[in-house]
């Protein structure tokens, strides 16, 4: 609940707070508290912390004791720097400080000499926002756990600010089309991320993912092992849209609601498909969104006629929207995995990568090659009980839970069991090896986690992490390393003939 707001004068001495309201907050003397710093866009958020952080002081008057903060740190004094006054929002469990400038012609002069700069070096202009009287359009609010993963001090980045013009000024709409042409950066928000397979590709693309969600913890410790600590652990129905800034979103949102989905008007009211509508609402809900991709399964594209599909492009009509069902294999993955991916863009339609591998897929063999035990991930293997055994060593290359004898078949089994695959083929789609009794081409078991990682064409540097049944399903839940790259490939391209505009269109 939001107690006061008010301003406060900047100073380079640091931060210094001291208000009678603060008795009514949760920062009461000896207590503690830590802050994020947002030096982009010139905020601060201070947060309550139970036993660590910053030492919340007194200052003794006759009637009363106020709460006192003081940060002097540098971070602190950068991230206001230029800054001619501070609003502070004082809410009971957290406070709030923007950087705010107010001579909107000395800053329009710089502004322009800027833009001007920014066209002839190719820098990325949309740090000119920082020099701009801005209207505030988010706030980084964390919850306690969440700033328990973020360890105190973080650095976050936001691509664009909303800007605030004059009413009737020609010198605004010049500097709003300005705006329209800076470069638009390769800055990544990413939902339902599991262990990270589809930001790997992005990442390696030369994209910065900014910000990523996923509720499952094991793949959490993954994805921060491998990529980083932007990922927040949580179930992203419950994240606020805001918390999405970036202009770019990717995601493979979980999708079930197709064979009962008769029993409801639209495909996305289906409760089993809560989770698309999570993923088109963030997209919605982000201004800045310029591109997005939403990678699921083939159904998706195909459900009730193309009802469903049609239902997300109307959802999403201010995209122009491509879809097509990839095949993984046709890019250098050796797994014949489908998929179903649509692009929608702002910048002009995104056409789909052009196929690289037809006709000439690379096999399991050629991935497996050179593997040694020696590598993580490749002891990774669950052990088979006796009767399991048998049906294993009983299934030919190629063949399937078909070729079990009928006397120690499991009942009830459809052919997707108990496959094994071809050392001279693409693998079948990975998935949970043990659940889906996913057998090694020549050897009496299962496939390790490695292999599988492997054949989702990542490099052994990408290491799995949590329990057994936690690294066999996030190694098969994601986008193939190869598929993910050639789409990153292909809105990097679109993204770089927009941002060549600027060398073409002079801004004012």
């Amino acid at each position: 609940m939001l107690i006061k707001t008010r301003r406060a004068k900047n100073s380079k001495r640091g931060l210094y707070l001291q208000d009678r309201q603060l008795r009514d907050t949760v920062f009461q003397p000896g207590t503690h508290y830590k802050y994020v710093i947002d030096l982009k866009n010139r905020k601060m958020v201070i947060l309550a912390s139970e036993d660590e952080g910053n030492t919340v002081c007194k200052r003794d008057l006759k009637k009363m004791v106020k709460p006192v903060l003081d940060i002097r740190s540098k971070k602190a004094l950068e991230a206001f720097e230029g800054c001619e006054y501070l609003q502070v929002e004082i809410h009971e469990d957290q406070i709030v400080v923007s950087g705010y400038v107010t001579d909107s012609d000395k800053l329009l002069s710089k502004a322009k000499r800027l833009v001007s700069k920014f066209i002839k070096t190719g820098q990325k202009a949309q740090d000119i926002s920082d020099l701009l009287h801005v209207k505030k359009t988010a706030e980084i609010v964390l919850d306690k756990e969440e700033l328990e993963q973020e360890g105190g001090y973080e650095q976050l980045s936001f691509s664009f600010d909303e800007i605030e013009y004059p009413a009737q000024s020609t010198n605004a709409q010049n500097m709003e089309r300005a705006i329209q042409n800076l470069h638009i950066p390769l800055q990544v928000d990413s939902l339902f991320a599991g262990a990270g397979l589809f930001d790997y590709g992005f990442l390696k693309s030369g994209y910065e993912i900014m910000f990523a969600v996923e509720m499952n913890p094991d793949a959490v410790k993954t994805y921060r092992a491998n990529i980083g600590n932007h990922i927040l652990q949580k179930d992203v129905t419950k994240v606020d849209t805001y918390r999405y800034s970036s202009p770019i979103m990717i995601g493979g949102s979980p999708c079930q609601g197709f064979s009962n989905s008769n029993r409801y008007t639209n495909y996305l009211d289906n409760p089993n498909n809560r989770l698309v509508r999570s993923y088109i609402e963030a997209v919605k809900a982000n201004k800045n969104c310029k591109v997005f991709v939403l990678e699921n399964v083939p159904q998706i594209l195909t459900a009730g006629n193309g009802k469903f599909k049609d239902e997300i492009l109307a959802e999403l009509s201010d995209f122009d929207i491509e879809y097509q069902i990839l095949n993984a294999a046709d890019y250098g993955t050796p797994q014949a995995r489908k998929r179903a991916i649509l692009i929608g863009s702002k910048i002009g339609r995104i056409k789909m990568p052009v196929p690289t591998h037809v006709g000439h897929h690379v096999t399991v063999r050629e991935q497996l090659c050179g593997l040694t035990r020696k590598v993580s991930n490749q002891h990774d293997i669950s052990k088979a009980k006796e009767v399991t055994l048998k049906r294993i060593k009983s299934v030919p290359v190629g063949g399937n839970i078909n070729d079990i004898p009928e006397a120690i078949r499991p009942n009830g089994k459809h052919s997707d069991m108990y496959k094994r695959i071809d050392w001279d083929k693409p693998s079948v789609t990975i998935v949970h090896p043990r659940k889906s009794m996913l057998l090694h081409p020549e050897e009496d078991r299962i496939l390790s986690v490695r292999e599988c990682a492997r054949i989702q064409g990542l490099s052994d540097e990408f290491v799995f992490h949590g329990s057994l049944s936690g690294r066999q399903q996030q190694v098969a839940n994601g986008v193939p390393f190869q598929l993910a790259k050639a789409i990153a490939k292909v809105i990097r391209e679109s993204i770089t003939k927009f941002n060549n505009r600027l060398q073409l269109q002079p801004a004012y």
